[in-house]
């Protein structure tokens, strides 16, 4: 019911039967008042027939004549002279306008439905016809059975074949959002394929991917123009960093040593900028893909885990491996994979205080995570740190360049992990989830 073609569907058929209600209640009301109509002009004429008999012995006689061969379920007769006699098919009690009847014998039943009736003062008595409603019940069953067998049926169809039409509808919609949600997180190949009826929604999956198109085009340009800043500066960048350090060497003691030990210092913190951004843009274009193998997360995590041992014991950091005693396979690049643990382990350590606490895990359900006990990331930053060159205001002081995160995030995407990062409480704790 959240589906606006399923909600359409519903109201156009609520509306469908609302009309089929009201076109029958109105047939109905029209055919009793002409059922009414009918039975107050019967009664005209049962009156019209007695009221020629000019004594009230020959009316008596007449009303006793017609009641004995007249069913009282249908009409009832009664003659009600003034001297207190009744004569009829019923048993009759005035009680100023209204009309009590009493069957005479169990054999001869009344009707169920009542009566509309005539009353009138004839020939020394009061003679009084009425005739049965129950031609007014029937029509009350009949417009019943029409209501079930015709409207009911008609709204069930309807409901039916509309909410087939509807979650058919419904199932285009809900692939089109499946497009944008792969688009907006950055699958920018997604298409839709909601182009070949030529109704609204295959125009506004055409325009998707007009969208799609244009945005991977922009995209892939922006990527195209940092390869090629990176590529094209790497190498001026490593020839200063080389002549900076033939230059310190040559240099004796003193300022202008230290000045060009500095500069060196820069150059390379430069150098390894662009070759991050070149291993980022190589990844995101798939070269990585050619050499997936299956992989050992457990194996991985303890080769990269015994490489920064040291440097936590130096920090007085805990530093923990939980690792499952069987191996956790994965499809992957080790070598990637190991990168990106690499990048989570330096973070945790630079991020934290010494004597703080990182801790690395890999799941039996192909999960790897690294937790710190540092001041952790707030949750609106969470999206921004997975960027480029994006770096928080308090890090801004600590070495880095703001690639760690987004080298880890484009090696998750080349395997199709989920990148997650979370509350440590306190710290930060970052998750890959690997499809196995």
């Amino acid at each position: 019911m959240r589906s606006t073609p399923v909600r359409q569907a519903v109201l156009l058929v609520a509306v469908v039967a609302l009309v089929n209600l009201a076109s029958l209640g109105v047939a109905w009301l029209t055919q009793r008042a002409n059922t009414l109509q009918d039975l107050r002009a019967d009664l005209d004429r049962e009156m019209a027939s007695f009221e020629i008999s000019a004594s009230p012995s020959a009316l008596r006689t007449l009303v006793e004549a017609r009641a004995r061969v007249t069913d009282p379920r249908d009409t009832v007769f009664v003659f009600l002279g003034d001297d207190r006699r009744s004569t009829g098919n019923a048993r009759a009690v005035l009680n100023g306008v209204d009309v009590g009847f009493t069957a005479l014998e169990d054999t001869r039943p009344l009707s169920d439905e009542g009566y509309i009736d005539d009353v009138r003062r004839l020939s020394g008595g009061v003679l009084i016809v009425a005739k049965s409603l129950e031609p007014l019940a029937r029509l009350g069953e009949t417009f019943l059975v029409l209501l079930l067998v015709s409207t009911l049926p008609t709204v069930l169809i309807a409901l039916g074949t509309g909410a087939v039409i509807a979650r058919a509808s419904a199932r285009r919609v809900e692939r089109i959002e499946g497009v944008l949600d792969r688009i907006a997180s950055g699958d920018l190949a997604a298409r839709s394929h909601e182009t070949g009826d030529g109704d609204d929604l295959s125009r506004i999956g055409a325009r998707v991917n007009r969208m799609a198109v244009k945005q991977e085009a922009a995209t892939e340009a922006l990527r195209q123009v940092t390869t090629d800043i990176a590529h094209d500066l790497r190498t001026p960048l490593q020839r200063i960093g080389v002549t900076l350090q033939d230059l310190e060497d040559r240099l004796p003691e003193g300022e202008a040593r230290d000045l060009a030990q500095a500069a060196g210092e820069e150059a390379e913190r430069a150098v390894s900028v662009f070759r991050a951004l070149l291993q980022i843009a190589q990844i995101e274009g798939g070269s990585a893909k050619d050499r997936f193998r299956p992989v050992d997360l457990g194996a991985v995590a303890l080769r990269i885990a015994e490489l920064y041992e040291p440097s936590a014991e130096d920090r007085e950091d805990r530093f923990t491996v939980d690792v499952p005693d069987t191996p956790v396979m994965v499809r992957g690049d080790g070598d990637l994979i190991g990168q990106a643990l690499a990048n989570l382990i330096e973070n945790a350590l630079r991020h934290t205080p010494p004597g703080g606490e990182v801790r690395v895990r890999v799941g039996p359900d192909g999960t790897l995570s690294v937790a710190d006990s540092g001041p952790g990331i707030p949750e609106t930053e969470r999206d921004k740190v997975l960027r480029r060159l994006y770096r928080l205001e308090r890090s801004r002081t600590t070495p880095g360049n703001g690639l760690g995160l987004a080298l880890v995030a484009a090696i998750a995407e080349s395997h199709g992990a989920a990148l997650d990062l979370g509350d440590a409480d306190p710290g930060l704790i970052v998750t890959l989830r690997f499809q196995g």
